[in-house]
């Protein structure tokens, strides 16, 4: 994955966990659980040691009110 700092609202994630496997797991299985087009993405909130899954089009820009992340993996 690139190093590219992207934003997303926290309240807008699908699941989160301070383990990455947990969150990668978490989309998963909500992917499996609700198929869709729509990619998932796992990103690392900058600056904590934690992990949410979001829709990557909820992606927002600092000045929405974003918190920073970075994309770990997506599916």
């Amino acid at each position: 994955m690139n190093n590219e700092t992207v934003f997303f609202n926290p309240g807008d994630a699908i699941a989160n966990s301070r383990d990455f496997r947990e969150a990668r797991r978490s989309a998963e299985i909500f992917k499996t659980e609700r198929p869709t087009e729509r990619k998932i993405v796992i990103a690392e909130a900058d600056g904590k040691e934690l992990f949410a899954v979001y829709y990557a089009d909820t992606q927002k820009t600092a000045e929405a009110g974003g918190t920073a992340h970075h994309i770990k993996d997506e599916l």
